[in-house]
């Protein structure tokens, strides 16, 4: 009970924390909330603009096809690439202070959760734009749920390893950009193809594949897809707390 209840303390903290620098980003801003939205949405429309030019382009569905990618691997990036700097970037805090390092991970996701909120209204307004149905968007709080999971145990891996690699930071971001371009967002792939084979190794390229396929062809996932994202996940997060947990007591001497 005493695990559990130092567990539920630590995300409650973690959330106020969130809800609080969530709250100081927005202040003063003319555009809000709507600054999240402009990478995506500009993104978006120039590619929409190009649409003539990529494989699969003419299709339909393209601009929902296009934006449930983009809204997707958007929320992974900004979700691993501000929490590598969680500890590191509270470096002062973490050595003046007994504190659970956990807080500044969980707080970052958190943020990129609340971003993510707002994308997901964007998408319900070019749905209903585009004629398409909100039902089978009932589903997606259960992939997001497991995203989430995936997410968290990256960024508790990625947070620990930014404590012995300086520049992992611009290595991420190198990294995630080559993973962009490798996973279908903007373009079709066929099953047959190298590109296709390839992303069989991409866990995000199963929850957008999910997710796409909830809400464009409402067609529920296959049991093995759903092992395959479900374990990987998991996986992810018992590696990154172990490692997390390793490390976390040593935090104060290694940031010195």
């Amino acid at each position: 009970m005493r695990k559990v209840s130092k567990l539920m303390n630590i995300f409650s903290i973690g959330f106020e924390l969130a809800k609080k620098d969530f709250k100081l980003r927005n202040e003063g801003s003319y555009l809000g909330v709507l600054w999240y939205l402009l990478d995506p949405l500009l993104l978006f429309l120039i590619l929409i603009f190009l649409r003539g030019f990529i494989i699969g382009g003419d299709s339909n569905d393209y601009p929902i096809y296009l934006l449930s990618g983009l809204i997707i691997f958007n929320f992974f990036r900004h979700s691993t690439s501000t929490s590598i700097n969680s500890i590191t970037g509270n470096a002062n805090l973490i050595k003046s202070m007994k504190i659970e390092s956990e807080i500044f991970i969980i707080s970052r996701v958190i943020q990129s959760i609340f971003s993510h909120f707002f994308e997901i209204i964007l998408l319900c307004i070019f749905m209903l734009y585009f004629g398409y149905s909100l039902n089978w968007l009932i589903f997606y709080p259960l992939i997001f749920l497991v995203l989430v999971i995936f997410i968290m145990g990256l960024s508790f891996l990625l947070s620990t390893l930014s404590v012995f690699i300086k520049d992992l930071n611009n290595l991420w971001l190198v990294l995630t950009r080559l993973l962009w371009f490798s996973t279908p967002i903007f373009y079709y792939v066929d099953e047959l193809s190298f590109i296709y084979l390839l992303n069989i190794f991409n866990p995000i390229f199963y929850f957008i594949s999910i997710f796409r396929n909830l809400i464009l062809d409402h067609m529920v996932p296959r049991l093995i897809t759903v092992l395959i994202i479900s374990n990987t996940s998991l996986v992810i997060l018992i590696i990154g707390l172990l490692i997390f947990s390793k490390y976390k007591n040593k935090f104060p001497e290694l940031l010195s």
